[in-house]
């Protein structure tokens, strides 16, 4: 029998259908009796789990988390990670360029093959490494990338064993979510981001019960979608409130996640420009890391028809902001502004004006943008890059209203629609 606990355990179906389909592609063995809440035994250990026994494991709440209790045959090791991280070095050449710059382009393979990993834990990476490689390969350039910006930040080696760990685990929560959300092309809808943008408490959640993960690195994944400025999520924390691994751990993540999906042009705009979402420190060093050139761009056919065409957005944008501002200020209590639930809009289209301004441009003359970057290619990778950074705060702001609006159309709710209505092209 289990020891009494007064906790018990319920497993995410999604995650029970992953591992169960883990065990279909090798063995997933019980290594300890796995028992229901109420002390009766599911499966004895020694037992090799096939879809009746996970099926049976679906229907009870647990005594304790299921990751606790299986072994598989293939189970991912630091060895291991520390070889997917060499393979990514040998084919990736922007990998292979912050690796270089990082000081030491060796380290980070030694540092994922040192780390003290707890069998729970391993497990899972293992089910996620074979049933969602695109979550596993971000997760891992992202503790990468993480690794490189403590290089040149110059952290001590046990917090920088730490921010690696946090960036290996900082999506776990995810393999709790419905696989077909986070499913390439799928269009998120406002109710449907609420079971992403909850996956930082699961994932702390999940580490909280493996025992003797250290709590650093779970505040980190906890605490890395929270911004400078307030606009993150779970909690909406501020500057001092976030902690520094997790400030660290917000860049890599989005980093890899811009390198993935567009170029480095747009990744050094980003960088440059969200002093008051990232860390400036973090910011300026992953600048020096991937060092961006304008041949890193991937210049495409229609780029002037593209940039006009964004132009024409944004200037719609800040036209409905001009007219919407001054009945949004009159809900702002004049005493107290910056509590005011409306706040973190005045920052967020101040800071898209202030994208415009610090790239050079005139926010209340786009079309005059265009032109002056037409002739000269280099101005219009920047032209671009800068157009798809400020669309991509759009619909974050957009997103952020959906996430806030319970509390915010009870103060204003045809502005904000009208509002919405211009921030999503």
């Amino acid at each position: 029998m289990p020891a009494e606990s007064s906790v018990s355990y319920t497993e995410s179906p999604y995650y029970l259908q992953a591992v169960a389909a883990l065990a279909q592609r090798q063995t997933v063995t019980a290594h300890e009796d796995i028992y229901c809440d109420s002390g009766m035994k599911l499966v004895a250990k020694g037992t090799a789990l096939d879809e009746a026994q996970f099926q049976r494991l679906a229907r009870h709440k647990l005594s304790e988390p299921l990751d606790n209790m299986l072994t598989s045959e293939r189970a991912l090791d630091a060895a291991s990670l520390s070889i997917e991280a060499d393979k990514v070095l040998e084919h990736d050449p922007i990998y292979t360029r912050m690796g270089n710059r990082s000081g030491d382009a060796l380290a980070v393979k030694h540092g994922l093959a040192a780390l003290k990993l707890p069998p729970p834990l391993l497990m899972r990476l293992t089910v996620m490494r074979d049933q969602r490689p695109a979550m596993f390969q971000h997760s891992l350039r992202t503790a990468m990338i993480a690794d490189a910006l403590a290089q040149r930040l110059k952290l001590a080696p046990a917090e920088r064993a730490l921010l690696l760990l946090a960036a290996l685990c900082h999506d776990l929560g995810e393999l709790h979510t419905d696989p077909q959300l986070l499913a390439s092309g799928h269009a998120i809808t406002p109710d449907e981001r609420r079971y992403v943008h909850v996956h930082p408490l699961t994932s702390h959640v999940v580490l909280n019960a493996i025992a003797g993960f250290p709590a650093p690195a779970r505040l980190a994944v906890l605490q890395h979608h929270e911004r400078l400025d307030g606009s993150g999520y779970p909690h909406g924390l501020r500057a001092d409130k976030i902690s520094p691994l997790a400030k660290l751990l917000a860049v890599a993540d989005v980093a890899e996640t811009v390198i993935r999906r567009f170029d480095l042009p747009r990744l050094d705009m980003l960088a440059r420009l969200h002093q008051n979402r990232f860390d400036r420190a973090a910011a300026d060093a992953l600048r020096d890391l991937i060092h961006a050139t304008p041949e890193d761009a991937h210049h495409l056919p229609q780029e002037q028809l593209d940039a006009a065409t964004k132009l024409a957005r944004l200037a719609d944008v800040l036209r409905a902001w001009f007219a919407l501002r001054s009945v949004f200020a009159h809900l702002v209590a004049p005493a107290e502004p910056e509590r005011s639930p409306l706040a973190f809009l005045f920052e967020r289209m101040s800071t898209i004006r202030q994208l415009v301004l610090q790239a050079g441009f005139d926010p209340d003359r786009s079309e005059s943008m265009l032109y002056i970057a037409q002739d000269d290619p280099a101005v219009l990778v920047e032209l671009r890059t800068m157009l798809d950074e400020i669309e991509w705060l759009q619909l974050d702001l957009a997103n952020e209203i959906d996430r806030r609006s319970a509390e915010l159309l009870g103060l204003s709710p045809q502005p904000l629609h009208d509002l919405l209505r211009h921030l999503r092209p």
